[in-house]
């Protein structure tokens, strides 16, 4: 990120720019990523549009933890779906950071920061990041119509996979302007968190022999989390010491919990919220598990990869770019969960094949989603839009 008196080593900055509550898995990439570019003589500043939930911190905790680095974060507020005034806020403050680039990474800020970057007066190079892209509730179907809309103006689109890419292409964008830059782990940094294992589980109530089986993601029905459950009713049936760890928030946990106990497994599944410390939470597991119904590329697969950690999970989106079925990891249809089921045991009962692929999986990250190879790929992309400028 950018120090405090805002000094870039060759004058080029890229303000990223992101909506959400919390940490998620782009806020993690762009942490991991920042030092990676600035290597390549690319400065990162981030805006956060950020609205707290409930009893929440009045500073988004991605802002905080960038500022307590002393680097250079801010946010504004987030009134809430399709405010106009947010543009203009946008367009204030991009134009404050004198960032030669603004990147988005979200619906969101791709919709408001695209408007505010297209302002007719200036215009601002513009590159967005599509994550994903789903459709489970009117307004997301909305903001999706908006930002494939307005993608059409971005200089140039980045995605995280190529199901994402041939989707955007599908839609009518200009594949001249789609460039494929997958999520970043820096691996080697995760080596520590594997020494970890007995304090792990000891601070989470665990046995050190009890199989214990993670999922990381935001709980809602994109992840799939109650075909998760069901798979953890026949897990358990032939492995009763079986214990499902499920991290992370949001608005299905209430309902994924009445599942859990309507299922008996309340014993078995342990809702812990959201956590940052989700390396020693991979520590302590015995299996990383994924049921997802739509993905991008998720981070907590390649965090899990980069420890080691084998993981069973759906192939969807960006998940079979990462993982070969066999080889680096355990691929299930979505919406299956029993063959979800079969495959967690497999991994469970045959350690061999566990410490394999995990070993598979983590030499794969260290060679193929290493920061450095992506952020000589952005920096490239950032510098070949400025020329078209010229």
């Amino acid at each position: 990120m950018t120090d405090r008196d805002g000094t870039a080593r060759d004058g080029l900055t890229v303000l990223h720019c992101r909506a959400s509550f919390s940490r998620h898995g782009p806020e993690q990439a762009l942490d991991q990523l920042a030092p990676a570019l600035r290597r390549q003589g690319v400065e990162s500043r981030v805006l956060a549009l950020y609205r707290p939930p409930e009893d929440g911190p009045a500073v988004h905790p991605w802002v905080a933890d960038i500022r307590a680095a002393g680097l250079e974060a801010d946010q504004i507020a987030d009134p809430g779906p399709l405010s106009l005034g947010v543009a203009r806020r946008l367009r204030r403050r991009i134009i404050k950071s004198g960032a030669d680039i603004l990147h988005t990474h979200d619906y969101k800020t791709n919709v408001f920061g695209g408007l505010a970057a297209r302002r007719a007066d200036r215009s601002i190079p513009w590159v967005a990041t599509v994550h994903l892209h789903t459709t489970t509730s009117r307004r997301l179907r909305l903001y999706r119509a908006l930002d494939l809309f307005l993608l059409r103006l971005a200089d140039r689109v980045i995605t995280v996979s190529r199901d994402q890419r041939r989707s955007l292409l599908a839609r009518g964008l200009d594949r001249r302007r789609v460039v494929l830059i997958p999520n970043v782990i820096d691996a080697a940094s995760y080596s520590a968190a594997a020494a970890e294992r007995n304090a792990a589980r000891a601070s989470l109530g665990l046995s050190r022999d009890a199989p214990v089986v993670l999922t990381v993601g935001r709980l809602t029905e994109q992840k799939g989390l109650d075909d998760l459950l069901s798979a953890l009713v026949t897990v358990r049936e032939a492995r009763p010491d079986a214990r499902l760890l499920i991290a992370g928030d949001g608005p299905d946990r209430e309902s994924l919990e009445q599942q859990a106990r309507g299922q008996g497994l309340g014993g078995t599944v342990t809702f812990l919220g959201y956590r940052d410390d989700v390396p020693s939470l991979l520590a302590a597991s015995d299996v990383f598990a994924l049921a997802s119904r739509a993905e991008g590329l998720p981070m907590a697969l390649l965090e899990a990869m980069a420890l080691g950690v084998p993981a069973a999970v759906t192939a969807v989106g960006g998940v079979p770019d990462v993982v070969r079925d066999g080889v680096t990891g355990l691929l299930v249809p979505p919406g299956d969960p029993d063959a979800l089921a079969h495959r967690v045991l497999e991994l469970i009962g045959d350690a061999e094949m566990a410490r394999s692929i995990g070993a598979a999986a983590q030499q794969s990250v260290r060679r193929s989603y290493a920061p450095d190879h992506a952020a000589r790929l952005l920096a490239a992309t950032y510098r070949a839009v400025l020329a078209e400028q010229t």
